[in-house]
């Protein structure tokens, strides 16, 4: 028996309470054990000298200069509440699934620190940064776009767990881009896992189909016009001409009309509600979900929904 959290561990039938109590070194392999007897689904562990960046870079040892590894943890979403009719059923088991991710971390991170190893648990969810203009150029964003200070995607890839596909989803061989994901960023030195050339995303045109803001046209993934209706459930993005701006109130107008955006704004702040999730919804990767995955699938319900 291990109580990670007091530090007690029990072993042949003698309880220790030695903080820095281990039998044996601390490698990848009891590490992961650890964890995945924790619940969590998938882990994998990456050199945080060496981890994919996404833009703006977010380099791990910019947030611990000490840094040796990364543990990067996956938690699989209810494929129910992925199907759900309402969006607001997918955001409280989003919020679930962060919940646990975010106690195993700290768990997991605070015996690390026990062992000697200054160690950084990233949240499966907030706080992100907010950027208004292009941190190189200092151009301004058409829509303020929120970063993570550790892209965990990215991180995921790193150590082998999955690819980024057509839709901007990691996604796995098992869940596709059903899951969530936290990390660790430690000094631990852990053997990191390989990366790998995965073919997951066969570019199928689903996402590209179902997405309603239009982000992944022509091929690639523009990141305005997913966060504009993400964020507000808006189709349009703020007008870069002058004579755009009248149609663009008459559609912020229907959406007060039909919509209360105060009340709205503060259920996003409080409890994390997206406007859509059309793209994970339709994508066919996943084995875990082969049998389950329903034939027929409507759109949502949410704030954009028109």
């Amino acid at each position: 028996m291990i109580l990670y959290g007091s530090h007690f561990f029990k072993l042949n039938g003698l309880v220790h309470n030695k903080r820095r109590f281990w039998v044996g070194a601390i490698d990848s392999a009891k590490i992961k054990k650890m964890i995945l007897a924790e619940g969590i689904e998938l882990v994998g562990i990456a050199d945080a000298k060496d981890l994919i960046l996404a833009y703006p870079p977010r380099p791990a040892t910019n947030l611990m200069p000490s840094a040796q590894s990364v543990i990067v943890m996956a938690v699989a979403h209810s494929l129910g509440s992925v199907y759900s009719p309402d969006i607001m059923l997918w955001t409280r088991n989003k919020m679930q699934t962060s919940r646990v991710l975010d106690q195993i971390a700290e768990k997991i991170g605070r015996f690390l620190e026990s062992e000697g190893f200054l160690s950084l648990p990233i949240s499966a969810d907030k706080p992100v940064e907010l950027f208004k203009s292009d941190p190189k150029t200092g151009e301004k964003f058409r829509q303020t776009r929120a970063v993570g200070f550790l892209s965990l995607k990215h991180a995921a890839v790193s150590c082998g767990m999955g690819q980024i596909g057509r839709n901007n989803l990691l996604l796995t061989p098992q869940f596709g881009p059903h899951q969530r994901l936290c990390a660790i960023i430690t000094e631990a030195p852990l053997e990191p896992d390989a990366k790998q050339e995965l073919d997951l995303c066969k570019d199928c045109g689903k996402c590209a189909k179902a997405c309603p803001s239009g982000a992944l046209k022509n091929g690639k993934y523009e990141a305005d016009p997913c966060m504009a209706y993400w964020s507000y459930g808006f189709k349009r993005l703020p007008p870069a001409k002058l004579t755009e701006w009248p149609s663009y109130i008459k559609m912020i107008r229907g959406h007060f009309t039909r919509r209360d955006m105060l009340m709205e704004s503060g259920q996003t702040f409080i409890t994390d509600v997206d406007n859509c999730i059309e793209c994970m919804r339709v994508c066919p990767v996943g084995k875990s979900w082969k049998n389950i995955r329903p034939k027929n699938l409507a759109p949502q319900k949410s704030g954009g929904t028109e």
